[in-house]
């Protein structure tokens, strides 16, 4: 019995692939607004508001951590408090997986990304759908660009106690007073009876 020839695709059309993929590409690029210039100094003592602000969609925005427009420029941003669980597995974030699933008692890797999945659909949701101000005192997350964050909806709620309410994020980060005058340990212990009840509740991380 004779084989079929294998199928392969036409060279010219695997070129005119080629071209129109970088040209997507570079029109993307193109698209893009400027990134924000690094801060210089000490972070603020007091949070600077930015009114105004939406979603700026990135490949690398979860539930705690997404890029910003405001005034023509972008920002990266994450929040004070909340972890969400990473959505992808890499070389490097396998030790902070296991973290994660352990925080909600014990989770498989799978479970875990699921649940950051989970987390970084509902984060962009309610971005996309919902005003919000970005509050910040330009606290650098270590030396990567990012800056520290509250995100406040129009309902007066930010964005870290919804994800905890919804038992997709753990409180694990750095804190800060809260922008209406809460401070680091009285915001924190609000938090601490969100994810109560949504232990008690078996949401997101803490079904079984």
């Amino acid at each position: 019995m004779s084989r079929r020839p294998a199928f392969r695709l036409p060279r010219p059309f695997v070129i005119l692939l080629v071209l129109a993929f970088a040209a997507w590409h570079y029109w993307q690029e193109g698209q893009r607004p400027p990134d924000a210039p690094p801060r210089t100094g000490p972070a603020l003592s007091s949070h600077e508001a930015l009114h105004g602000a939406r979603l700026l969609e990135h490949r690398d925005n979860d539930g705690d951590s997404f890029q910003i427009l405001h005034n023509g420029q972008a920002h990266h941003f994450r929040l004070y408090f909340a972890d969400s669980p990473e959505k992808r597995r890499h070389q490097h974030n396998g030790d902070r997986l296991r973290d994660q699933g352990r925080y909600f008692g014990g989770l498989e890797e799978a479970r875990t990304i699921a649940l950051g999945l989970e987390a970084k659909k509902l984060a962009e949701n309610l971005l996309r759908s919902r005003p919000f101000t970005i509050h910040t005192r330009w606290h650098q997350v270590y030396d990567s660009g990012r800056y520290y964050a509250f995100v406040i909806f129009d309902d007066g709620e930010d964005l870290g106690e919804k994800l905890v309410r919804a038992g997709l994020a753990r409180i694990h980060t750095t804190g800060a007073p809260h922008p209406d005058g809460r401070s680091a340990q009285a915001f924190e212990k609000h938090l601490r009876r969100l994810e109560q009840e949504a232990r008690s509740e078996a949401c997101g991380g803490w079904a079984r």
